[in-house]
């Protein structure tokens, strides 16, 4: 576990974070020697990954329900005009 300063945490506070961060590592802080307090990374669950898989078969399923469409609106309304 990594320590420093307040004074060194006043002067460089955005490297401090940026190593916490880098390396989830906490940081604790000391004034006139004297644990004071620590920055910490903050623990994201893990992202919940997309099973392509699954997501196709149901894709499938879904547009195999809806109902099929019969020419497209301009050729339906161009017969219409027709002479």
């Amino acid at each position: 576990m990594k320590t420093a300063t307040i004074r060194e945490a006043q002067h460089h506070l955005s490297k401090l974070v940026n190593e916490v961060r880098e390396s989830g590592q906490e940081i604790v802080l000391t004034r006139r020697g004297e644990e004071v307090c620590k920055i910490t990374p903050i623990l994201h669950p893990e992202e919940k990954k997309l099973d392509w898989a699954a997501w196709t078969q149901e894709r499938r399923k879904f547009l195999a329900s809806m109902p099929k469409i019969e020419g497209s609106a301009v050729d339906l309304d161009r017969e219409g005009y027709r002479w």
